[in-house]
């Protein structure tokens, strides 16, 4: 997980790349607080993303936290989500056989959205709405899990 040194090590780099700017003395204890749940080598993956992509060159712990949670997150984005949830519909009235298997955050807001057995075509818009709403508070709970727990789940538990 994120230690002291590896936290010092990254903070003077993004430091660097700013002529003349400064951190407060205990920046590196607050950033490593915050990041103990992280590996060392997601952590410095995310901090040059965040600095890459947040506009600030010293991004803030919590925008650091938020890249990293991207890069442990396995599930998929929620529009590739839906669109594998579409194939698996396909082939829904086969039910436990079908072939199109779905991970784990995509099979529970599909379940929470009342499955994908009998829709109509004139369905799928509004299908689509509920699902990506559905997968995206998955998402949220996942993350919250992380930041209050203080540690990445082995396995999600996901609940609506």
């Amino acid at each position: 997980m994120a230690d002291f040194s590896v936290v010092n090590e990254v903070l003077g780099m993004l430091l660097s790349t700013k002529p003349g700017s400064t951190l407060p003395e205990d920046a590196p204890e607050g950033y490593t607080w915050v990041m103990e749940p992280i590996p060392n080598k997601v952590f410095m993956e995310a901090a040059a993303i965040a600095a890459r992509t947040s506009g600030a060159f010293i991004p803030d712990a919590g925008t650091i936290f938020e890249a990293a949670l991207g890069l442990l997150d396995t599930e998929l984005p929620a529009d590739e989500a839906w669109a594998l949830v579409l194939k698996h519909a396909q082939s829904a009235s086969l039910g436990a056989n079908n072939p199109v298997k779905l991970p784990e955050r995509t099979a529970r807001a599909l379940e929470l959205i009342g499955g994908d057995v009998g829709w109509s075509l004139d369905e799928i818009p509004f299908r689509r709405k509920e699902f990506v709403e559905v997968y995206g508070k998955l998402e949220k709970r996942w993350r919250d899990d992380v930041a209050i727990l203080g540690q990445v789940p082995e396995r999600k538990r996901l609940t609506a």
